[in-house]
């Protein structure tokens, strides 16, 4: 760029110089002096083209030679001009010979110039190709440096970073341990840094003085306060001992914890240099009140030692007395002997008397049952490969040829000595075998006769429906064609006549309703409630629209049911809720729905965890608290026939349903205030 510059500002001069020489060559033509003015003009210009070429060309020695050359020739040239200029007196031809050659030479030294920048520029732009045609490789290969440095430190990087991790997963592992340690064994560490005069206490150590751990500032002062008045001359002068020796030999004492209590400790040390060059003393405080203790007991061995014999003697009798009481025998077998022990008990069982002949597997083999020995031999069995022997019950015939059944359980030990044994216990459970058969039987029995009850009751409830039209059809034809021709007294008869059999034939059809609600082949379906409510209140549309009752419904879920019983539960809980209510007053329903948890309703329900919860709420007449579970007994009436039409069975009914449903129901009334029934229905998966 500069050497465009001057070679521009080269051209700028030698054409101001030509509009110069031209002005003045028009001045001496004409002889007016209006065209000096190109030429007076001039000198600023080629001064500023002189200025700003010597600026470009600084660098540059040789242009700058150059250029005060062609300076002197410039003025040369000026000065010939201005002379002649005053000097008219000289010849033409001596002026153009004159001008002629100072031009020419400038035009010269210009184009000497102009040509030194040209070949400036054709070096520069070798160079600067060959720099372009190199930078490309110089730039990858640095980039291709960079990347494998780059990639060098990230891999050397991720090596520390994870040897860092691993350090410090293994340091917390060795931390935890240590916390772990110290719990388990009950003891504490501490260190004292000799050259910064700094303990730190472990966080177990605080606690097995009962504190908080970090409760208090790790030093000996706040240590020496938690030891035992009697010990703490001992601890300071084994503390003296430390700052002088600088370590710290076994030595026991007492401490009273945080709540009073008093433990012995026993600490010891040792001397190490850290990581930083300093002296710590590293060491451990460890309860040995139970060693301490145990020491103790060691000294009265001996006479806990009679008094356990004798503990033992009473409790061998009283072993063989519940064997007696208790009819079991025990038994043992060592492993590594092969020998089976028995109790005496277990020989009595037998029909022998103790410790009449020595117990092996064949001799007990022959006291079994014929058509159990598989039983027992497979047993056997699985004590010698499996080393277990599962409950197995058999009948062995005694000696007097008495068949009795025993069951047989066992386990593994090892005893005092590292022996592996098997122990157990043989009970006669034949008054057990023949209770159960009993039960079994009266099981049976007790299932038929409830069969025979149900089916009874249904047959007699179908039965009594023939009689019960008759009749009723008879009454319907004395009292449509006789009715007239009675007195008085025989119209009440016949009212009352005709009030009985509906009440009768309400009743056969409760009974029979009743009698549904048992049966146990019912199949659990998918019920979506929300239609069940709608099915009802269609059913029940004539009493409810005659009531004016309201009925508020909420969204209910589905549930696993029998439809035909549910349906039959909401027809008697809405219908109750109509028939008591309240007479000056329209009937009010709301029903609402929430799923609760089986804890949160204080459920007495073990095997479900969530229910769906019903309630119906009305506005009728309610009743008294005692009342709450009667209501839901067979036949029980609250009020006399005549002040609320029904039979007593609605919410027996509703409360066998969701007995069937495996569900709760309950009521809550008071009087003039109305009442909820509470239905719980299990969340079935």
């Amino acid at each position: 760029m500069k050497s465009y510059e001057v070679k521009l500002e080269l051209e700028k001069l030698m054409s101001v110089l030509k509009d110069a020489e031209t002005g003045y060559s028009g001045y001496l033509l004409y002889n007016d002096e209006s065209y000096l003015e190109t030429f007076n003009d001039s000198r600023a210009s080629v001064d500023k083209s002189f200025s700003k070429i010597k600026d470009l060309t600084l660098d540059n020695a040789t242009q700058q030679r150059n250029l005060i050359e062609l300076n002197k020739l410039i003025a040369l040239r000026y000065f010939y001009l201005d002379v002649y200029k005053v000097k008219k007196n000289r010849t033409e031809k001596y002026f153009v010979q004159n001008s002629k050659k100072s031009m020419e030479d400038i035009r010269k030294k210009a184009s000497e110039m102009s040509k030194l920048e040209d070949y400036l520029l054709e070096k520069r732009e070798q160079y600067f190709n060959d720099t372009s045609y190199y930078t490309p490789f110089y730039a990858l290969l640095i980039v291709i440096i960079t990347l494998f440095l780059i990639v060098l430190a990230y891999i050397k990087i991720t090596k520390d970073l994870n040897n860092l991790k691993k350090s410090n997963n293994r340091l917390l592992v060795i931390n935890e341990s240590q916390k772990l340690a110290e719990i388990i064994s009950k003891f504490g560490s501490w260190q004292l840094n000799f050259d910064k005069n700094v303990y730190t206490f472990s966080d177990n150590l605080y606690i097995l003085l009962g504190y908080e751990p970090q409760e208090f500032e790790a030093n000996l002062e706040g240590y020496l306060k938690n030891i035992h008045p009697d010990d703490l001359a001992l601890v300071k002068s084994k503390t003296e001992h430390i700052l002088e020796k600088r370590e710290l030999p076994n030595y026991t004492y007492r401490i009273i914890k945080k709540n009073g209590e008093i433990r012995y400790f026993q600490a010891t040390g040792i001397s190490i240099k850290n990581n930083f060059g300093e002296d710590v003393l590293v060491g451990t405080t460890q309860d040995v009140t139970e060693q301490q203790e145990y020491n103790e007991r060691i000294q009265r061995s001996n006479e806990d030692l009679i008094e356990y014999n004798q503990k033992l003697t009473i409790y061998d009798e009283s072993s063989r007395q519940a064997e007696i009481l208790g009819k079991y025998g025990s038994w043992t077998f060592n492993f590594d002997t092969q020998k089976f022990s028995f109790s005496d008990n277990k020989f009595r069982l037998l029909g022998f008397k103790p410790q009449s002949f020595e117990p092996t597997f064949e001799k007990k083999l022959e006291f079994v049952h014929p058509d159990d020995r598989h039983i027992v031999a497979d047993g056997n069995e699985r004590i010698m490969n499996e080393e277990e022997l599962p409950a197995m019950t058999f009948r062995i015939v005694k000696t007097d040829g008495e068949v009795r059944h025993f069951r047989t359980t066992a386990k593994i030990y090892i005893d005092s000595l590292g022996s592996k044994n098997m122990i157990g216990t043989t009970q006669d459970i034949t008054d057990d075998v023949m209770n159960n058969h009993i039960l079994n039987q009266k099981n049976m029995e007790l299932e038929r006769s409830n069969k025979e009850l149900i089916e009874f009751n249904y047959a007699a409830s179908h039965d009594l429906q023939e009689p019960l039209r008759k009749i009723q059809t008879f009454i319907s034809r004395v009292n449509d064609s006789e009715k007239d021709n009675l007195s008085e007294k025989g119209k009440e008869y016949l009212a009352r006549i005709i009030k009985a059999s509906t009440r009768m034939r309400i009743l056969i059809d409760d009974l029979l309703q009743y009698s549904r609600t048992n049966k146990s082949d019912a199949i659990f379906e998918d019920i979506d409630l929300n239609e069940t409510l709608q099915d009802v209140t269609s059913d029940l549309s004539e009493i409810i629209v005659e009531n004016n009752t309201i009925i508020n419904t909420p969204v209910l879920p589905h549930i696993k049911g029998i439809p035909y019983q549910v349906n039959q539960l909401f027809v008697n809980v809405i219908g109750n809720s109509i028939k008591y209510r309240k007479a000056n007053e329209d009937p009010i329903i709301t029903i609402t729905y929430e799923k609760v948890k089986t804890k949160d309703d204080n459920i007495p329900d073990e095997a479900h965890s969530e229910f769906h919860k019903i309630v119906f709420k009305d506005n009728g007449i309610g009743f008294e608290a005692a009342y709450a579970e009667r209501i839901f007994l067979l036949f029980n009436r609250l009020h006399a026939k005549s002040e609320y039409p029904g039979t007593g069975v609605g919410l027996a009914i509703c409360k066998k349903i969701i007995s069937n449903h495996n569900g709760y129901i309950k009521a809550i009334g008071r009087p003039n205030e109305g009442a909820s029934v509470i239905i719980y229905i299990p969340v079935l998966l």
